[in-house]
């Protein structure tokens, strides 16, 4: 049996310690192949052609031997891990199920909530920035694949062919909830509330609107620490 993964590198260069995971955290092969092509998909471009990062999921070279010992059983090289779609996505699959599987417990098995977390992790180190305004279009993009691989998306109105209003409910969904983080950065709380309940009468199942209403209500009363306080950064590429 594979021991979980500890102390990964996330792609983008932040340190976290990952410990044993909770037995009771469920999580399914389907979910995983959802996320894993999501983190893909909502991959930051540098636009460099050499810019150090390897596969489509755009990976530290620091990562790749560390996780793919831990994974597949041998080290593979930056340059094998970039040649070999089928390896590079193995290894992120085996990275991101043990990820998942401790998010999905610290979430109460709120799946989404799990996915943005996960998100936050691969993207900063911290599963805890979930809601941070400074990578919100990125999680965003994640859970918004995410639930089109998952088939979770919200069912459009049969006013309309099914494909086109689920596009255009996305976009309008997206564009509210990118303008709520933005106006929860700038402390505008009431505004952000706003937003984020017009996002959720858009998709009113998400819980990712759920819960971003919930949080700034809690900004707000000052039961929450605020979103615009301190970050933890990267480190430079």
């Amino acid at each position: 049996m594979r021991v979980p993964i500890g102390k990964l590198i996330v792609s983008l260069g932040a340190i976290l310690a990952v410990g044993t995971l909770p037995a009771q955290a469920q999580v399914s092969e389907r979910q995983v192949a959802a996320l894993v092509e999501a983190l893909r998909q909502a991959a930051p471009q540098t636009e460099r052609a050499k810019d150090g990062l390897y596969s489509d999921w755009q990976i530290m070279p620091g990562n790749i031997p560390r996780w793919s010992k831990s994974c597949i059983g041998r080290e593979s090289s930056p340059t094998e891990f970039e040649a070999s779609p089928a390896v590079a996505r193995s290894v992120v699959t085996c990275v991101v199920r043990d990820v998942l599987k401790e998010a999905y417990s610290a979430s109460g098995n709120n799946e989404m909530l799990a996915v943005r977390r996960t998100a936050a992790w691969w993207m900063r180190g911290d599963p805890s920035q979930y809601n941070s305004a400074a990578i919100a279009e990125y999680i965003q993009k994640v859970v918004t694949v995410y639930e089109g691989q998952r088939g979770t998306a919200a069912v459009a109105p049969q006013a309309a062919p099914p494909s086109v209003q689920r596009s255009s409910q996305s976009s309008e969904f997206d564009r509210y909830m990118t303008a709520g983080y933005a106006a929860t950065q700038k402390r505008d709380y009431e505004t952000a509330l706003l937003y984020f309940q017009r996002a959720l009468d858009e998709r009113p199942t998400s819980s990712y609107a759920q819960q971003a209403i919930k949080n700034v209500e809690q900004y707000r009363t000052g039961t929450s620490k605020d979103a615009s306080g301190s970050q933890s950064q990267p480190n430079p590429q």
